[in-house]
């Protein structure tokens, strides 16, 4: 079947934003380029890009290109959305190219992050089986490695944990790897809830240790460690959800924001949560806080 593409012109300082925002839209993969079409995948910080970079987003031909747009519009808030135009390229299998891109990464000497059709590490450290393309989250963004290298260093061994905007699943899908007793993914993105139960077979986890959920569904249930790696907006709205759902003491990591960012989420947070840590990369934070 054909996709849609979704093409942006924006300032290289502009790529690595409008990358997360289109991911979190459900795209099936970005890519950036110069007038010559020289792709870069997944800019990381140190790769040079151009002064005026082409960045496609890559959807579903059913996929609503307004509510993407929509989307797009509120993350990038006060800033103005760039220059765009959405056109339709023909049938390809482009989440099988990615996997040329995509190679086992080890988080913290602890666990391994593996596409499906890799080797084995043929180590004893855990490993967690994920394609990329269905959803966004192989652990390659500088947001998701944050938040799997915090979950590398937590006590999850029999803990109830909830990965809030799961994407790809790897968060929570990662925890239960990790010892976590019981993980619930939640997402608004229907693509995510498939891409996240389609990785949960691939790792052999069973149905009663992930519950795969859409917002409207989330249960009040103990969670011991809530995580969401999403953007500013959409966690400024959700904190007071957060504050009613999360214990006292019991533990939240927000990511999906920039530096610059920090202070303006912590003043909607700091009533009802303790910064605990900070942690960068290339810009971006993850923030661990516990419950009042």
């Amino acid at each position: 079947m054909p996709w849609q593409q979704l093409h942006f012109t924006v300032k290289a300082d502009e790529v690595e934003l409008i990358s997360e925002l289109l991911f979190a839209a459900n795209a099936l993969s970005v890519s950036c380029s110069d007038n010559q079409d020289n792709a870069i995948f997944e800019p990381k910080d140190g790769t040079r890009l151009w002064e005026q970079t082409q960045i496609v987003g890559l959807f579903d031909v059913e996929c609503d290109m307004d509510d993407v747009l929509k989307h797009i519009t509120l993350g990038l808030t006060p800033q103005p959305l760039p220059p765009y135009h959405v056109d339709i390229l023909e049938d390809a299998v482009w989440e099988r190219a990615w996997l040329e891109h995509f190679k086992p990464i080890c988080i913290n000497n602890t666990l391994w992050i593996c596409p499906s059709e890799g080797e084995n590490p043929n180590d004893d450290k855990p490993i967690l089986w994920l394609d990329p393309g269905l959803a966004f989250g192989t652990g390659t963004h500088a947001t998701t490695a944050l938040c799997l290298e915090a979950l590398t260093e937590l006590p999850l061994k029999g803990l109830t944990i909830m990965d809030y905007g799961c994407g790809s699943g790897i968060l929570a899908l990662a925890a239960l790897k990790l010892g976590a007793k019981k993980a619930y993914a939640i997402d608004n993105h229907p693509q995510a809830l498939l891409a996240t139960r389609d990785n949960a077979v691939k790792n052999n986890i069973a149905e009663e240790s992930l519950i795969v959920l859409s917002p409207a569904e989330c249960p009040t249930v103990h969670y011991d460690l809530w995580i969401a790696n999403i953007l500013l907006n959409p966690l400024i709205e959700l904190e007071p959800l957060f504050a009613e759902r999360i214990p006292a003491g019991k533990t939240l990591l927000l990511s999906g924001i920039l530096d610059r960012q920090a202070n303006e989420l912590l003043q909607h947070y700091d009533k009802d949560f303790i910064l605990q840590k900070k942690l960068e990369r290339d810009e971006w934070l993850l923030l661990l806080l516990t419950r009042k």
